[in-house]
């Protein structure tokens, strides 16, 4: 253990274990928005880093050694490990409280190490500094940003600590070789350079900013004409269950390319939707659902495809048109509960589903879904959502995302177990419905299929319970090689068949027996006739597979295209249809290609909605005359017969109107359209519930008349496409952002060029000066930086030697130069006043080219080069100046 300067230790603590924590903030961030599952906190975070940067800093730089160190920091946390593993949580807190202390305790031994590494490596900080600005690039294009100040700030950091890094590492190398340091320059110096720094950068900024506003004017118009698009492009009916176009891609999201085995799968990242499920497990821990659109029980051997039969002999799929049910009302179809033969472990659930890519025709919801009610959108979220409606569900207790992510972690293992010892208990098949069985175990005939039939028997022998074969096959999928890697992988391109023998070769069969490499449908399928050939009744789910990401908006989940999936749905009696995800794990799908949105704000409470046809539109009034054939008060639902319908009156002077989403003036309000009435007015909440024996009239009179209205929806009047300007414009605000992103990475590879020919220049510089001077004493003063800077640069400096030591011991011996003698005459000419000799004059006159050629000779023309572009020796140069008192 060496003698601690403290002096020292402080000003590495100050300018640089500070900066480097403050740097790692942003990134810490990050992780703690985004990683999926943990509940970590950014502050928490830091101060974990913090915590470990600063103790190894201290430690280390009193040279104790790091393995004994580290050692023990390692058994530490493995005993801390192990004491949380032993402690009496329940299994869903275990999960995230053995989750969270692995997450911490990563983020310790990074700090720790890098701690270590900037006490005792020199150049750990500039790797360090150049990999953050890399990943800001990497993140700029990657999350496809629109917002050119973030791209700016997200850069400008890292950049500007690679400098700053460069800087304050020379110098306190600098000054550990001084016998006495004056501190305070030391501490003026760098606080001088970050704020030249910091004002280069600022007056940048300024000089650039009519630039940077018009380039974000370029990239917003560019969304805002998409956006637009997007709104007045027409709906196909005959493409329920396809998506619109990418925003920021040429990848379209289509769920048909879910339905068949493929040789590639082409992926969109775009936002779908978004959804909040009310399900939770206790009040604070979300337990999401997948979301179901198909359920595919046929499969067509020749195309390798599932088909959605319309034949199905069990209807519990619920596919209502969002867009066809009138605003706030509610359309019901509760006969598929009867169907989804599910009797124990349910709930009712009820999820709300906001619509950004996908198309608003499209239904989505968790199994199994039975009613959809369209709501508003509150004004600020309409720029990014189309539509929104709230969901009603029967759900099974048994059904999780968290039981279908197929992971080796064993805390959410252990969750699982729970599942699989109830379903153990469950009742076999035997009184089913044979036609029933016959439909959901039937398996096409061929060689293929009873191949895959005996590996399904070779897997399960020995299983009794229904749950132990599906595990059993699950296991099969997640299980190694004899190389110990996994035997199945999953990917976007599981290729083609490679057997030219065998003429129009089966993707299943090569994925079963070959390559082992495919995507989620190739898993399902799969496992689809594993189980059938098994004799359990086993279907195939498409929809999107639910991700938790983050703790900050329980209950809330973001579908981008890439979470498009298919998985197995199998039939346990009693229990009816629970999902088992066969996939591998796809991490990809797990993680956002964009961070996820603010959660919409739910709109104001309706007090009355009424439905009906427009007889009377007075503009100047501001009024409308309705026939109404349904109303609902207070969440109490009142349907008219043709009979008995009711003229009403409503003041529309407050209201907004939509023409499907899109507003109108009042004016283009047409007569006999169906119009649906919306107030908001808390004065109508105070009004009680209809009495079952009062007429319709008498319970009116309840109501002001005209009652006041805010929003009036009536159908989506069709528009003009717009033309080919608006593709152009959104192609130029993306190449916008492609070349802005170009313009920051060229200007770092500038600033990085400059720093590495500026000592190749100086040196020119100096080899200009040595042979243009006549005057003795200038061409010695040019031969003698001449010297000393060839030396540093080729890693000979002399540091705190004085130049006669320095030439005497280091340089003459290693060259065989006359450097000692030249330092005498240097001296000699510049502190005495005796007159140089004709031979002390001729050496100077010959020893710059001498000098410079027996130094040079040691070393090979890469070797000179590499060692001339290095700028951190030519900053160490530059700063080594006389810092004594």
């Amino acid at each position: 253990m060496r003698k601690i300067d403290y002096k020292e230790l402080t000003l590495g603590l100050l300018f640089l274990i500070l900066p480097t924590i403050l740097i790692m903030y942003p990134l810490l961030d990050f992780l703690s928005e985004y990683y999926s599952l943990l509940f970590v906190n950014k502050h928490v975070l830091i101060g974990v880093f913090s915590a470990g940067i600063i103790t190894a800093y201290l430690l280390h730089k009193t040279k104790i050694r790091f393995l004994i160190i580290f050692g023990l920091l390692l058994l530490i946390i493995n005993i801390l490990y192990s004491s949380i593993s032993a402690s009496s949580f329940n299994e869903f807190d275990a999960y995230y409280v053995a989750n969270r202390f692995k997450i911490n305790t990563s983020i310790f031994v990074f700090g720790w190490f890098s701690g270590f590494a900037i006490s005792r490596w020199r150049y750990y900080l500039i790797v360090f500094s150049i990999l953050l600005t890399t990943l800001s690039v990497i993140l700029i294009s990657d999350m496809e940003m629109s917002n050119v100040n973030e791209m700016i700030w997200l850069v400008a950091p890292t950049v500007l600590y690679l400098f700053y890094v460069l800087f304050v590492k020379e110098l306190l190398k600098t000054i550990q070789k001084q016998e006495k340091t004056n501190y305070a320059m030391v501490v003026g110096r760098i606080l001088l350079f970050s704020l030249i720094a910091l004002f280069l950068f600022w007056s940048t900024i300024q000089l650039l900013d009519s630039k940077i506003d018009h380039i974000q004017n370029e990239i917003t118009q560019g969304q805002s004409d998409e956006s637009d698009e997007e709104d007045s492009d027409g709906e196909n009916e005959n493409k329920d269950k396809k998506d619109s176009d990418k925003s920021n891609s040429n990848t379209r999201f289509n769920l048909d390319d879910y339905l068949g085995l493929r040789d590639r799968l082409n992926v969109s990242e775009e936002l779908l939707f978004c959804a909040n499920i009310d399900n939770f497990i206790n009040p604070t821990t979300p337990n999401p659902q997948y979301i179901t659109l198909y359920h595919l029980n046929q499969y067509n051997p020749t195309l390798e495809q599932f088909e959605v039969d319309p034949d199905s002999i069990v209807r519990d799929l619920f596919l209502p048109n969002p867009t066809k049910i009138p605003q706030y009302f509610t359309q019901v179809n509760d006969s598929v509960l009867v169907y989804d033969k599910m009797e124990r472990a349910t709930k009712e659930v009820k999820s709300t589903i906001y619509i950004a890519g996908l198309s608003p025709e499209v239904f989505v919801a968790p199994s199994t879904a039975y009613a959809c009610q369209p709501i508003s959108i509150e004004e600020e979220f309409k720029k990014d959502y189309k539509f929104a409606y709230n969901v009603f569900s029967e759900v099974s207790e048994l059904n999780s995302a968290y039981f279908v992510y197929n992971t080796e972690d064993e805390s959410i293992i252990n969750y699982q177990e729970n599942r699989y010892r109830t379903l153990r208990r469950a009742k076999s098949y035997e009184g089913e419905n044979e036609r029933f069985m016959d439909y959901y175990t039937e398996v096409p005939e061929g060689e293929l299929y009873n191949k895959i039939g005996h590996l399904a028997d070779s897997l399960t022998k020995g299983d009794n319970t229904t749950i132990d074969k599906i595990l059993s096959i699950r296991n099969y999928f997640l299980s190694k090689d004899e190389k110990g890697d996994p035997l199945y992988v999953y990917t976007l391109t599981p290729g083609k068949p490679t057997d030219p023998n065998i003429p129009n070769a089966s993707m299943l069969d090569e994925f079963m027996f070959n390559t082992h490499r495919g995507y989620c449908t190739y898993f399902a399928t799969s496992s689809l006739f594993m189980l059938r050939s098994l004799g359990i009744p086993t279907r195939v789910a498409v929809g999107f597979m639910t991700v938790d990401r983050s703790h900050k908006t329980p209950g809330w989940y973001w579908f981008y295209g890439d979470q498009g999936h298919a998985w197995t749905q199998v039939y346990i009696p009693e229990y009816g249809w629970l999902d088992f995800d066969m996939t591998v794990s796809n991490t990809d799908a797990e993680q956002s290609p964009q961070p996820d949105g603010t959660p919409p704000t739910p709109p104001t409470k309706e007090t009355y909605v009424g439905k009906g046809v427009i007889t009377e539109v007075d503009t100047l009034s501001k009024t409308m005359q309705v026939r109404v054939d349904k109303m609902i008060i207070n969440d109490n639902g009142i349907a008219l017969d043709s009979t008995n319908l009711l003229d009403m009156s409503f003041d529309v002077n407050q209201a907004k109107v939509f023409a499907g989403e899109q507003p109108i003036a009042l004016k283009n309000v047409k007569l006999g359209d169906t119009a649906v009435m919306v107030s908001f007015d808390y004065k109508l909440g105070r009004i009680r519930k209809k009495y079952n024996s009062e007429t319709i009239e008498n319970y009116m009179k309840l109501f002001p008349d005209p009652i006041t209205i805010m929003e009036v929806h009536v159908p989506k009047i069709e528009e003009e496409k717009l033309d080919d300007a608006t593709k152009e414009e959104e192609d130029s605000a993306m190449k916008t952002i492609t070349d802005w992103s170009i313009y920051v990475l060229a200007a770092i590879l500038l600033i990085l060029l400059v720093l590495m020919l500026l000592p190749i220049c100086y040196y020119l510089w100096l080899s200009k000066k040595a042979k243009n001077h006549s005057s003795i004493s200038k061409l010695s003063e040019a031969n003698y930086k001449n010297a000393h800077f060839i030396l540093n640069q080729m890693g000979i400096p002399r540091d705190h030697q004085t130049p006669m030591v320095y030439a005497r011991d280091v340089v003459d011996p290693k060259f065989g130069t006359h450097f000692e003698t030249f330092v005498k005459t240097y001296q000699k000419l510049k502190y005495s006043e005796d007159q140089l000799t004709n031979a002390e004059v001729d050496l100077i006159k010959e020893f710059h080219s001498d000098f410079n050629q027996k130094v040079f000779s040691k070393y090979s023309k890469s070797q000179r080069f590499f060692n001339f572009i290095k700028p951190n020796k030519w900053i160490h140069y530059m700063l080594n100046l006389n810092l004594k008192k």
